[in-house]
């Protein structure tokens, strides 16, 4: 009973904060219409974030028709703390640290010396990451806030849930359980996630987003030419997949002797960057293979993250063209194509909003794991 009491008590905190961080500002009665509670529930559930200041009483809003007190708006507490975002690629890594919120404090990028695959190791690794790390803490601390949680994107196959990064390719990592080494080394809680996924994440934690998306993340590396990978949601839920392969994108031109995501030429794959033609040769194949997932997955919008603005009349024009399929699909769905603008910050972004929106979720008693969730007791205490 002690446990289905606490589980109870848990799950209605997550639903209150989801609430509240969403509107934005909110009254109390108006948390209990949303969550069909009881007014004194929802009052011990408020008073519960208030005593330990995740949350604040701000201006009173208008009485109702029939007259009685004003309500007293809620809101998330900016000051409460602070959570780090961190995009991880070869070539270089971009932060974005958000308040409790969710709005930015600040963003930075830097640069890293590149290695090929074969010059990682583990060790390498957590060299590589205590060098931004570290100075990332000191500049929290400069703000004056506390550093409650971080979140690291990167390329590869991400146990999201364990917090096992099972294959890195670019970082030659594989089966590292990367959470565990990282909240002994900094006793600070780390969620790592794939890149694409953390678009999704990026999208989830907006306030208009669908529930049905699948995003698009098309990025030049210097060791993979474009490399693409796929992240879907599906009634507000990411798709992970039993190995968490999911969105791992292979093209319908590739054929089992070919490396790499697609079967167009050598010859093209290395000039996309250079020559028009082959930049034209891979958005058709990219797109050609997309219109195969809309009828499948039915999703309301497709981001296409990753490519320059100035490309933007390129693709649609080369679409309009040679995809004809790929418009026809989503018309006949009522589907939106929608090319970001990319800022550079938006996957650390979306990995910072994926720690906040974690405290969402809700930790059912046969769910065998229990990393990814975060505790509400432990942040508490944590602050």
């Amino acid at each position: 009973m002690h446990i289905n009491n606490d589980f109870q008590r848990i799950s209605n905190i997550s639903q209150a904060f989801e609430i509240i961080w969403r509107e934005k500002e909110i009254s109390r009665i108006d948390i209990a219409r949303k969550l069909n509670a009881y007014r004194s529930t929802v009052s011990n559930i408020i008073d519960i974030l208030l005593e330990n200041k995740i949350i604040c009483e701000g201006q009173r809003g208008e009485a109702g028709e029939k007259g009685g007190r004003k309500p007293i708006y809620l809101s998330i507490n900016k000051a409460f703390g602070a959570i780090a975002g961190i995009e991880l690629q070869p070539e270089f890594y971009n932060v974005v640290v958000i308040d409790f919120s969710g709005e930015t404090i600040f963003s930075y990028s830097e640069e890293i010396n590149f290695k090929t695959p074969e010059e990682y190791s583990e060790q390498s690794f957590i060299t590589l990451l205590d060098s931004i790390v570290n100075p990332l803490i000191s500049k929290v601390k400069e703000k004056g806030t506390n550093l409650l949680g971080m979140s690291l994107a990167l390329p590869g196959i991400i146990d999201t849930h364990k917090g096992v990064i099972r294959d890195s390719f670019c970082f030659n990592l594989k089966n590292v359980d990367f959470s565990s080494i990282f909240l002994n080394r900094y006793n600070i809680p780390l969620l790592i996630e794939n890149d694409a996924k953390c678009c999704a994440w990026l999208h989830k934690g907006q306030s208009e987003a669908v529930k049905d998306f699948i995003c698009v993340l098309a990025r030049e590396h210097k060791v993979e030419g474009i490399a693409v990978g796929l992240s879907v949601v599906m009634n507000n839920k990411i798709i992970n997949g039993h190995n968490y392969a999911a969105g791992e994108y292979i093209s319908v031109s590739w054929r089992k002797d070919k490396k790499g995501q697609t079967g167009l030429p050598e010859a093209v794959i290395k000039t996309l960057t250079s020559v028009e033609d082959s930049y034209n040769e891979w958005v058709k194949d990219l797109f050609s293979t997309l219109t195969v997932m809309i009828p499948l997955l039915e999703p309301c919008e497709i981001y296409l993250h990753g490519q320059k603005q100035e490309k933007r009349e390129k693709i649609l024009s080369v679409i309009s063209q040679d995809v004809s399929q790929f418009e026809g699909a989503m018309n006949n769905y009522g589907a939106r194509l929608i090319i970001t603008d990319e800022d550079g910050f938006e996957i650390a972004e979306g990995a910072a909003l994926m720690y906040l929106q974690r405290l969402f979720e809700m930790q059912f008693l046969t769910d065998d794991y229990f990393y990814s969730v975060l505790n509400w007791d432990i942040l508490f205490n944590q602050k």
